[in-house]
């Protein structure tokens, strides 16, 4: 009985490993094996074209004299704290919103406008903006024309481009946000409104000391992921200006390409992309370590 029953427990944990197989095998193939190839190409200078040769903590000495290295990680981080701020604030009071409206068709409604754009392939989206922001023939200066405003070089003035990237990337991004924080009012018991409705309290009131405490979970996901993907932008400021002008909406996702594939030091490419790893890492462990003074779980 005993042979019996460990037969049968030996089958299930086979079964189990044949169908864990293909995920461990991509996990293999696509992030354990490149990781374990980028740490130890930190250490060489290798341009794809010669076998790397060794070189030492070279390419890690060159990240503290390299001031491109410190404007590219510069734009990455204003471009990350504004457009986060902006989602998740703008992301809120969307759904605040919408989720207070009994019109189910105007919600419905509503939510697919905003929702939209984040369906949408980054690559259609930095096209169209690129030709409704050209300064002589885009759409959106023609119209300023109109009013008597200047022609504004949305793409081509260093201190409004980023500002520009910033807002594309807010319009994207607030549609899903708002979704997500849309299912987390749903979950909210309505015990609490009603019990805070016998008490007089006012829309504003709910939200504030119901809604939005009963919500920072939803707030503390979006908080971690939409910094992650703010701190990897490429496709979009990569389409719209290739970094420029001067450097201006040049990210760090960007600046670890050119590196690698237009400059082919890949060295010194995986040193940059080892630091950006670490930071990502720093930061999303800081977010859960400061949650458990602000992140209620009722």
């Amino acid at each position: 009985m005993k042979r019996k029953s460990s037969l049968i427990v030996r089958k299930e944990a086979i079964a189990g490993w044949l169908f864990c197989l293909p995920a461990l095998l991509l996990f293999l193939c696509f992030i354990l094996l490149p990781t374990a190839a980028m740490l130890v190409l930190c250490f060489t200078k290798y341009n794809m074209l010669k076998p790397p040769a060794f070189n030492g903590w070279d390419n890690f000495l060159r990240l503290l004299s390299d001031s491109k290295l410190r404007t590219v990680a510069l734009n990455t981080g204003k471009l990350a704290v504004c457009a986060v701020i902006l989602n998740v604030l703008i992301g809120l009071l969307l759904a605040l919103m919408i989720a207070n409206r009994r019109n189910g068709i105007f919600s419905y409604i509503i939510r697919l406008l905003y929702f939209f754009p984040a369906i949408v392939a980054p690559v259609y989206i930095a096209v169209v903006w690129s030709i409704l922001l050209a300064k002589d023939t885009g759409l959106i200066n023609y119209y300023l024309g109109k009013i008597g405003i200047a022609p504004i070089g949305w793409l081509t003035d260093p201190s409004v481009s980023l500002w520009s990237v910033i807002g594309i990337d807010v319009w994207r991004n607030i549609g899903f946000i708002m979704i997500i924080f849309l299912a987390g009012i749903k979950n909210i018991s309505s015990d609490y409104y009603e019990a805070a409705a016998l008490d007089g309290a006012s829309t504003f009131q709910l939200a504030k000391n119901i809604t939005i405490p009963l919500l920072t979970p939803s707030i503390l996901f979006v908080l971690i992921i939409n910094i992650i993907g703010e701190l990897k932008s490429f496709d979009i400021p990569n389409i719209m200006t290739k970094g420029d002008p001067v450097d201006s909406t040049r990210t760090m996702a960007m600046y670890i390409y050119n590196v690698a594939f237009q400059k082919m030091d890949m060295g010194y490419a995986c040193a940059v992309s080892l630091l950006f790893v670490l930071v990502i890492m720093v930061v999303t462990v800081l977010q859960f370590k400061i949650s458990d003074r602000w992140v209620n779980y009722d």
